[in-house]
């Protein structure tokens, strides 16, 4: 009896126990636990305190033994790094100026040479521009000669200096090229065909040396036409002269323009050949009716440095050329196939 009554004692705290501890938690337990640590908001972290860990990983890495270190951090030794004091959008402009100073891949030129062999004749200009490799390539008269043959076809206006029997020069080749896609490729053709009379902007011609001036009579009409070319002292001028040479880029024309007027009555007209153009405008006359055409030329040492110098149209003496009336006005570069034909009437005057 004793035994039993012992263990019953026994089970009867044990029980107790195990109801304390499984028992409901109540508010007291959580408002008088003063033992319990309060949360804490975790502070962010900044730049420097990023900085010093990486220095003391650095640091760590370092005093380690040549056989301690992996491959990873032998490796990262070789990469380009972005200096530590570089934080935020510097970082990655930095980033960007590392990766664009590398140097690219240099393809061969036969590579661009055959690339050329596919290209219109519009996109001479950005496959030029491109890199110094097809720079070149569009400066031999291997490309030049493969555009002629690509698009050459026969038509009636094409002169006979720029037909296939009589293109075998490398001298001038490509100022003839690009003449003659002017006749055959039907793109460029199509350009000078849409433009209307009375549509042309002599204004283009401000500042360049009137070097040559001729008229002739068709028919009822009166044609006046004047030569201009670009001044030495333009920076465009220098431009091309820089680029040109005695061979398949030579064009003693390229910076050449003619003026042509067509008139229904004779105008007087000064000699204006060595002047510079100061002034031009195509504007209506006097009686509301018919069109003029004004140019205002000066010797040279009365043109202003810059074209954005201040107008002293007013106080320069000009010489001043007045055509009235006038049915039409052009103005043809080296290339147009109109060029040529107003040179030939120089010898008809």
């Amino acid at each position: 009896m004793v035994r039993k009554a012992r263990h019953c004692k026994k089970k009867a705290e044990k029980n107790n126990n195990s109801a304390a501890i499984y028992c409901d938690i109540t508010v007291n337990d959580f408002a008088n636990n003063e033992s319990q640590k309060r949360f804490r908001q975790k502070k962010k972290t900044t730049m420097k305190t990023i900085i010093n860990e990486v220095k003391m990983l650095q640091v760590k890495e370092e005093d380690k033994a040549w056989d301690e270190k992996s491959d990873d951090d032998k490796c990262g030794q070789n990469e380009e790094t972005i200096p530590e004091q570089i934080t935020g959008k510097n970082r990655r402009k930095a980033r960007k100026s590392t990766s664009v100073d590398g140097e690219g891949i240099n393809y061969p030129l036969d590579i661009w040479f055959i690339i050329s062999e596919y290209l219109r004749p519009e996109d001479v200009g950005r496959f030029a521009t491109t890199c110094q490799a097809t720079y070149y390539v569009t400066t031999t008269a291997k490309f030049w000669f493969s555009m002629y043959r690509r698009h050459y076809t026969w038509v009636p206006e094409l002169p006979t200096q720029l037909a296939d029997w009589n293109m075998d020069y490398t001298e001038g080749l490509r100022a003839a090229v690009i003449r003659s896609l002017f006749f055959m490729y039907a793109p460029f053709s199509a350009r000078i065909a849409g433009k209307k009379p009375l549509r042309a902007d002599p204004t283009q011609l401000l500042r360049s040396q009137c070097v040559l001036q001729w008229h002739v009579k068709v028919g009822a009409q009166y044609k006046y036409f004047f030569k201009f070319a670009r001044s030495k002292q333009n920076k465009d001028c220098i431009k091309c002269h820089f680029h040109q040479d005695t061979g398949v880029n030579f064009n003693p024309e390229a910076t050449c323009y003619i003026l042509e007027a067509t008139s229904s009555s004779v105008c007087e007209s000064v000699m204006v050949i060595g002047e510079y153009l100061y002034h031009a405008g195509l504007e209506v006359s006097a009686n509301m009716y018919n069109d003029r055409l004004r140019l205002s030329l000066v010797p040279a040492h009365l043109l202003p440095r810059s074209s954005n110098a201040a107008s002293r149209k007013y106080q320069v003496p000009t010489k001043e050329i007045i055509l009235e009336p006038v049915c039409d006005v052009k103005v043809y570069p080296w290339w147009h196939p109109q060029y040529e034909v107003c040179a030939h009437t120089t010898s008809r005057s």
